[in-house]
């Protein structure tokens, strides 16, 4: 069976174009150096696969809980003020965590335990909350599963970087991540689909459903911890591990990011509640976000291809600037139809920032520092998605969502003139874009 079983593996790993780490030399050609980068180190097949599967269970795990975490404290009784500080809160006990989780692993040279623990907190978390009723407790909830969730999210990238050069990085990391977003699809639409099934209101007694089930998906994610690739570094040269550099640049970049992602997440999360408002079922709230995840999938391979040929800058511009568009067009949105064509864009922004910050950051570390260098960016996004929820849910419970949505407009636009302005290119010797009048995205 195994004979059997690895070549219909490696097949299905080239049909998809997920790199293969091979053993020996391959002849490449410059076409396929995107395509089938080689890693510094030999990583089996079976590992490979292991690592799609890890990512995409992770991200499934988002299409269940982005939709349905503010649906079900809402219906637990809670107003829209109250779920953005529960929700900002339960993000923000997260940041005490995560720095110490990346020095940790990167000292040790390891992410499995880390990845074991992160998923047995989060599923228990999660399972847990059918048989809460106070806040407090949903609160201890939140911040332990959204702890291990921001840490599975980001060891991804980790991983993925340890594998591969940074000149490679970003088509790479994508052509895993992809499997990342038709996870969250397959979650997102299923249990809408079969919630919608079940009839009635959107409230406690059907979400329940949902919360006794959708977080055994962490069990998998669990186990996998044993198969992913992780490689070694080897002996080092001092016991202590080095610090990640913090140059100029990557502040400005981690400035832009924290305003990107505090009006992106922010605003996401009241957007379930806004498509209950104009009359959306479980299915069409799930619609709205795996169609935004379907133009995702579509985007991401072609942007980290994109970027490891003319640099990272580029396409954050254009995604930059396209956030405080998209945010403004949901204030005017009339019915669930209308949000789902708005929410299409968010290929345009994830699909692009998803990758490309990961890649970003592997651009400025070294192996033994990248550890550290993703927990510094999903701190970074942990204190966005910390105030958006608690700021924006003020402004929706004291003028509406409508008004949320464009005070989140205003914000993106800020971090969009400060990328352009600063923001200053991070992979070595990209190629010209081909067109004069796009030069100032590169400069």
């Amino acid at each position: 069976m195994r004979l059997l079983a690895q070549p219909l593996a490696v097949a299905g790993l080239q049909a998809f174009h997920i790199p293969i780490v091979a053993s020996r030399p391959v002849a490449r050609t410059p076409a396929h150096r995107l395509e089938c980068p080689v890693a510094q180190s030999d990583v089996p097949v079976w590992r490979s696969v292991s690592l799609v599967a890890f990512l995409f269970l992770v991200t499934a795990t988002f299409g269940f809980l982005q939709p349905f975490v503010p649906l079900y404290l809402e219906s637990a009784g809670l107003d829209r003020k109250q779920i953005g500080w529960l929700l900002g809160l339960g993000t923000g006990a997260s940041l005490l965590v995560q720095p110490l989780w990346g020095r940790l692993s990167d000292a040790w040279d390891t992410r499995r335990p880390f990845i074991l623990g992160s998923a047995i907190a989060a599923g228990a978390a999660y399972l847990s909350f059918p048989f809460v009723r106070s806040v407090p407790a949903f609160l201890v909830l939140q911040a332990i599963g959204q702890n291990g969730v921001i840490y599975l999210s980001a060891v991804g990238g980790v991983l993925v970087g340890r594998m591969v050069s940074s000149k490679s990085g970003g088509a790479v990391y994508a052509n895993y991540r992809l499997w990342g977003s038709i996870g969250y699809i397959c979650v997102s639409l299923l249990t809408g689909l079969l919630l919608t099934r079940h009839g009635g209101p959107i409230d406690r007694a059907l979400l329940d459903r949902a919360f006794r089930t959708v977080p055994l998906l962490f069990v998998p994610i669990g186990l996998l911890a044993f198969a992913v690739p992780d490689r070694k570094d080897g002996p080092r040269a001092s016991g202590a591990p080095r610090k990640a550099p913090l140059p100029p640049n990557l502040r400005v970049f981690l400035a832009c990011h924290f305003l990107y992602t505090l009006a992106l997440y922010g605003a996401s999360n009241f957007l379930s509640l806004f498509m209950k408002e104009l009359g959306g079922t479980p299915l069409w709230v799930t619609s709205m976000f795996a169609g935004g995840v379907v133009c995702e999938v579509l985007v991401m391979r072609q942007s980290g291809r994109l970027s490891d040929r003319y640099g990272r800058r580029p396409l954050m511009v254009l995604t930059y600037l396209l956030l405080p568009v998209r945010l403004a067009l949901y204030a005017a949105c009339l019915s669930p139809l209308h949000v789902f064509l708005v929410q299409l864009l968010h290929g345009l922004n994830f699909g692009i920032v998803g990758v490309i910050s990961v890649a970003l950051i592997n651009d400025l570390a070294t192996d033994d520092t990248r550890g550290q260098a993703q927990a510094r960016l999903a701190t970074v996004s942990g204190a966005a998605t910390t105030s958006g929820p608690i700021l924006l849910g003020f402004v929706a419970e004291a003028l509406g969502l409508r008004w949320m949505f464009l005070t989140a407009a205003g914000v993106a636009l800020v971090g969009a003139v400060l990328l352009v302005r600063r923001f200053r290119e991070t992979l070595p010797n990209p190629q010209r874009l081909p067109w004069r009048w796009a030069a100032f995205l590169q400069s």
